[in-house]
């Protein structure tokens, strides 16, 4: 067990054999058995896997002839081997032999299952729908059975072979399955009838869906006529509906609505009819009946389905506070169809004013959270909502009410960590990355114990889920995001002189010669399926957007990575001279200093760095100035890489690592101090004012007064402001590398000079990068400045809304008033001051770093 805790499959193997001598226990033996299956698993070469796997099969070969074999989890590693190494006749063997019935503790269709699998890898195609006739009858509510017998059929039916056609005979079975008056309250024949009219449709077959399915809606409205009236009736009929003709779409929406029995009013008068309702509600913009609407029609519906979930509140007055309501998709649909509208807004909207909508937005979601307090769907929305706004202090709070925990942090994180920290919010950014980046580092531990848990009770077959398990988080796209952002908030947000940068560095143990990013197995691991949506499926979030949103966030990470190998490259040339001819003294070889690389190499490290980040920076090109893609609402927020590679963070960066490489050629080559060409010192600097002077104009356009903030103008602002801040403490660092190399000259040429009592002429690097510093402070001294200033107007602003009561708000709606949204726009504007204090501490600790820099 100690090998299995280390993954040393091979000493596993040797050490379960030794046992197996010592005491022959099948456990012993069927642990070697597993240790073969695991080093081919992890094995790179084809023939070392094919080769491990063959004497796993081998071994157990020999036990089954000897009849040794006694135990379920045996015969079931023994089909794992085959399965894997796709021995499917064999494996149908094995449940064809004796041992099949030392099976018994698993579902009773587990062994059909297996031989419907096996049967079908096999292309057995009348032996595998023989096999699935069996489950359906067995089980008919089992979906998976009729999905997998339909598949065989078409398969059947594409293969040629068998005397009549398997789709008549298949539509027949099902048919008579639904008419089967014993399975009167199955769901699953009728939608057996539609999955084949879907499977038709895929494979270029619709004219035969009359014959073989009958009338395509007409199927569809006798299932919504029996099932309408639940909860699952949308979810079960949601990828059958681009069947749907268009020019029935009405006629099928009107059946739908005339079976939800309304008041006279036109209220539901019991759950039931909520739900049929909803059902129609759904449908209509699932086939697409809202997607030309006008802005002002969104805001009308999302009003009428508000004034629908304040109506139908009594009818879940008995429910507990955990329980999820019946009308609580009312109020979901009724918020994603205004941020439609406010996503729709113009700047110049006369008609939908999107800086009141935004806010009446949030209202009704708090409201409907403090109602339905386990309703996740509402929470996320609302996170969504203040993130729209740059209120992220707000979006923590909604956050902490999801209580996301273990896995969560990895699959639901990206909601907030990543805006909170482009919005300056670093103490709550620090509180989830400290929570997610412990989960993430006890991984191995709590993966561990399942493991040899497997090994001691039999369990071998989930020994390799475990450890791709493991393998899936050890490798996680966001661990490895939240990681290096974690390190670059160490280093540049509250650093306030080089000693402590140089103890944080050190800390930080980051190596400079060696990535220990695995690239090619980074998992993108965000559930970005877990709102619900009902969106055309044309309209909703696609692989291939999820996909490109994970390659832009790898090439942002990639960015950052050499960023902070060259920072660690560049603090290595930055140490004081006491410490280099420490490091010198106890030298052992050229080559190494204490296991390091001595000075020259690290130089040499730093150029190469420096290279490699302006070439990832190139391939980046298809991202600069380019706007990002316009994702559903249930998809990712735009990767970072847009903002970051729109304004010159990184050429800032290579300016003035490049300069640290000038400087410190210059001072370790033969032709001296003044042969430092100063160029590049003026091309850095003016990089950097160029920047500030940019970014003020970020700092003039944030809207912090509520409710005049129009959604999406926030949080590119903050995102630039914070990309700066980060940028600038990046810049302070290798300056402060160049001042340990200039100060001990500078000093060295004062005292040569006053002991000859002559002017001091000191070399022009210096005096440009004196002069640097003392432009960079008051750079630095003017961008906090309007940083204070904004944060004063906004606590100014906020006082004199709250004397006034707010009473610019234009909020009231059918479930909340101007009064429930003025903590609203309290909590707000406070999440705007917390996070422009942040921002301005931040900017003060560079600014102090930066007047320590002076010679």
């Amino acid at each position: 067990m100690a090998y299995v805790r280390v993954g040393d499959y091979k000493n596993q193997q040797q050490t379960a054999l030794k046992l197996y001598k010592l005491k022959p226990k099948n456990p012993y033996y069927f642990w070697a058995v597993m240790s073969h299956v695991m080093q081919a698993y992890k094995s790179s070469d084809p023939n070392g896997k094919k080769i491990s796997l063959l004497l796993a099969e081998r071994m157990i070969t020999l036990f089954v002839k000897d009849g040794k074999i006694d135990a379920e989890a045996e015969v079931l590693t023994y089909l794992h081997i085959l399965e894997i190494q796709n021995k499917y006749a064999e494996a149908l063997g094995v449940l064809d032999s004796s041992l099949a019935e030392k099976v018994v503790h698993q579902p009773q269709n587990f062994l059909a299952l297996k031989r419907a699998t096996y049967l079908s890898r096999l292309s057995q195609w009348e032996n595998a729908a023989a096999v699935c006739k069996e489950l359906i009858t067995t089980e008919p509510d089992n979906w998976q059975h009729y999905v997998e017998y339909i598949r065989v059929m078409m398969e059947l039916k594409l293969s040629g072979s068998g005397e009549s056609d398997p789709l008549v005979e298949a539509a027949a079975f099902l048919k008579n399955h639904k008419q089967n008056k014993a399975l009167e309250n199955s769901r699953a024949p009728i939608l057996g009838l539609l999955q084949l009219a879907l499977v038709l449709h895929e494979k270029g077959m619709d004219e035969r869906t009359l014959e073989l399915c009958g009338d395509f809606v007409e199927i569809l409205q006798e299932y919504i006529r029996g099932y309408g009236d639940k909860l699952c009736c949308y979810g079960d009929i949601i990828n059958f509906l681009p069947l749907v003709p268009k020019d029935r779409i009405s006629d099928f929406l009107n059946y739908t609505k005339g079976l939800a029995q309304l008041n006279e009013d036109g209220i539901p008068i019991n759950v039931e009819t909520v739900y049929r309702n909803l059902s129609w509600m759904q449908l209509r913009r699932a086939l697409g009946e809202q997607e030309n609407i006008s802005v002002g029609e969104h805001v009308q519906f999302s009003d009428t389905l508000v004034k629908l979930y304040k109506q139908t509140l009594h009818l879940s007055s008995h429910m507990a506070d955990t329980d999820i309501r019946p009308g609580d998709t009312y109020l979901i649909l009724a918020a994603q169809s205004y941020l439609k509208a406010v996503a729709k807004c113009g700047m110049t909207t006369n008609d939908v004013n999107p800086r009141q909508l935004i806010i009446k937005v949030a209202t009704v979601l708090e409201h409907g959270i403090e109602i339905s307090k386990a309703n996740f769907q509402l929470k996320l929305l609302l996170i969504k909502a203040y993130n729209m706004i740059g209120a992220t202090e707000a979006s923590h709070n909604v956050y902490e009410k999801c209580d996301l925990k273990h896995i969560q942090l990895d699959t639901l994180g990206h909601v907030l960590a990543l805006q909170s920290l482009d919005c300056g919010s670093y103490g709550i950014t620090t509180d989830i990355i400290s929570s997610t980046l412990k989960f993430f580092m006890a991984n191995y531990k709590d993966t561990t114990d399942p493991l040899i848990s497997s090994y001691k009770y039999g369990s071998l077959t989930s020994i390799p889920e475990f450890v791709d398990f493991r393998e899936r988080l050890n490798n996680s796209l966001h661990f490895a995001i939240l990681t290096a952002e974690q390190m670059l908030m160490d280093l540049t947000t509250d650093v306030s002189s080089h000693n402590q940068f140089m103890e944080t560095v050190h800390q930080l143990d980051i190596d400079p010669a060696a990535d220990k990013t695995v690239w090619d197995e980074l998992c993108d691991n965000r559930d970005l399926r877990v709102m619900n949506t009902w969106e055309p499926l044309s309209r909703c979030l696609q692989e291939s957007d999820i996909k490109a949103s994970a390659e832009a966030d790898i090439a942002l990470l990639k960015l950052r990575n050499i960023t902070l190998r060259m920072v660690s490259a560049a603090s290595r040339l930055g140490q004081s001279k006491e410490n280099n001819d420490q490091a010198s003294a106890n030298k052992e070889n050229s080559g190494c200093i204490n296991g390091e690389a001595n000075v020259t190499s690290d130089a040499h490290l730093l150029v190469e760095l420096t290279k490699r980040l302006e070439q990832e920076y190139e391939e980046c090109s298809r991202y600069k100035n380019n706007r990002h893609p316009e994702l559903p609402l249930q998809g990712p927020d735009p990767s970072r890489i847009y903002l970051y590679t729109s304004r010159s963070y990184v050429p800032a960066l290579v300016k003035h690592a490049k300069v640290l490489q000038e400087v410190h050629s210059c001072t370790q080559g033969s032709l001296g101090i003044d042969s430092c060409a100063v160029e590049i010192i003026k091309e850095a600097r003016e990089e950097v004012e160029d920047l500030i002077s940019l970014h003020l104009q970020d700092v003039t356009s944030l809207e912090t007064t509520t409710p005049r903030i129009y959604p999406g103008v926030n949080p590119p602002a903050f995102a630039h402001i914070h990309h700066l801040s980060q940028t600038l403490g990046l810049v302070t660092i290798l300056l402060g590398c160049c001042f340990v190399i200039l100060k001990p000259i500078k000093t060295a040429i004062s005292k040569k000079n006053k002991k000859r009592k002559e002017s001091v002429t000191m070399p022009e690097v210096v005096l440009h990068y004196t002069s640097y510093i003392t432009s960079l402070a008051s750079e630095l001294q003017k961008f906090e400045k309007a940083i204070s200033d904004k944060n004063s107007e906004v606590k100014s602003a906020a006082e004199e809304n709250h004397q006034k009561g707010y009473s610019a708000l234009d909020v009231a709606n059918h479930l909340t008033s101007n009064e429930d949204a003025k903590p609203i726009c309290e909590k707000i504007e406070q999440s705007y001051v917390k996070s422009l204090e942040r921002l301005c501490s931040s900017i003060n600790d560079k600014l102090k770093y930066v007047s320590s820099l002076k010679l």
